[in-house]
């Protein structure tokens, strides 16, 4: 007896969780298809930018330790 209780309860619980899921998945404000596009577009631009900056302060920064070393 105690153990259709407890499932019982585990299930209400668990309905419980979901229902509240799907009410607060209502309250988001979901971006629209061109707000989703621009943001992307910039994410990748700036990600490139950034990479090919590191990428020459890397070189940079090894040609100088190589004329500070010597190093072949």
């Amino acid at each position: 007896m105690e153990e259709k209780a407890k499932a019982k309860e585990g299930n209400a619980k668990k309905n419980s969780f979901f229902t509240g899921l799907k009410a607060e998945f209502h309250k988001v404000i979901w971006p629209s298809k061109d707000t989703v596009i621009k943001q992307s577009t910039a994410v990748v631009v700036v990600s490139i930018i950034l990479g090919i900056v590191i990428s020459l302060l890397d070189s940079a920064l090894s040609l100088v330790m190589k004329n500070i070393l010597n190093i072949g």
